[in-house]
């Protein structure tokens, strides 16, 4: 991917971000209205689509015209381009993980950096759209720009909660690109904790330091709770929802039972859901 920024000119940017733009009201964007929004030249903006095209970073479709649009390949790299350009960015690295909705790699600013994209796509757009209070008034918004309300969504939640709950601390929000800063530790299932009571009475803490901002995680699990040497960090926030939301306490429970089953299964602690939901009341204050 790093090979690919470096190699996009000026112009093909200013491609890509017509073509997201035209995206908005075209399934298929024709290239004259690309070349209305990006200022090139009809012919120009003809002979680059088709070197573009051939980097598949374009998809192209004949029709009555023919249209255009980009995948997330293109948006990714639109995304880069942009944390380059406001200097949240200057090396990318290796992918580091793959979850149902997001892709995460490591890279690099003024501080060591994990770059999260959101990969929403068509086939669960409607799963999301039912769920997520950021797309219930959106019904029409088109996938690719579902996950760029959710990187918005999960970036605002994450600015919310920093530094009063353990997080990584959110840098910059770019389209569909969240970038924050690295954890270097694993996840809570690749470890085992020396003193595992310890260590989740500190995640029901963090729950309750979560509550007490009026934020509910509601996809909690062992997956997403890395530890390092500092103790447990939650990340991956795009689902959480606020206290008021109708189900929050049906989802604040789910979150608790995830947690409380991984710590039975794998160290044999057994604490009721009442107790737990009193020590995040507890902890939130």
């Amino acid at each position: 991917m790093a090979e690919a920024l470096s190699g996009l000119s000026k112009d093909d940017r200013s491609l890509l971000s017509a073509i997201e733009t035209g995206m908005k009201t075209h399934e298929w964007v024709p290239s004259f209205v690309i070349s209305e929004l990006s200022g090139l030249p009809v012919r120009k903006v003809e002979f680059r689509l088709g070197l573009l095209f051939e980097k598949k970073l374009v998809e192209r479709e004949s029709m009555h015209y023919l249209g255009y649009r980009i995948d997330f390949d293109a948006y990714d790299l639109l995304a880069l381009s942009d944390f380059v350009k406001r200097g949240k960015l200057s090396a990318f690295g290796e992918r580091i993980g793959v979850g149902k909705e997001s892709v995460v790699y490591e890279a690099m600013g003024d501080v060591h950096l994990a770059v999260k994209f959101h990969r929403q796509g068509r086939t669960s757009f409607k799963h999301i759209r039912r769920l997520r209070d950021h797309l219930t008034d959106k019904p029409k918004v088109p996938w690719l720009y579902a996950a760029a309300l959710a990187a918005r969504h999960e970036f605002a939640v994450m600015e919310k909660l920093y530094p009063k709950v353990s997080i990584p601390r959110p840098i910059a929000c770019s389209r569909h690109a969240l970038a924050m800063e690295f954890v270097s530790g694993p996840a809570l299932n690749r470890i085992t904790l020396s003193d595992p009571e310890n260590g989740l009475n500190m995640i029901l803490s963090e729950v309750g330091a979560a509550r007490k901002q009026g934020i509910i995680h509601a996809d909690l699990s062992e997956f997403n709770i890395m530890v390092d040497d500092s103790g447990p960090k939650i990340i991956d926030w795009p689902q959480a929802v606020e206290v008021t939301h109708p189900h929050a306490e049906e989802l604040l429970e789910r979150d608790l039972v995830n947690v409380l089953r991984f710590f039975e299964r794998k160290y044999r602690i057994e604490m009721p859901l009442d107790k737990a939901l009193g020590l995040v009341a507890e902890s939130g204050g």
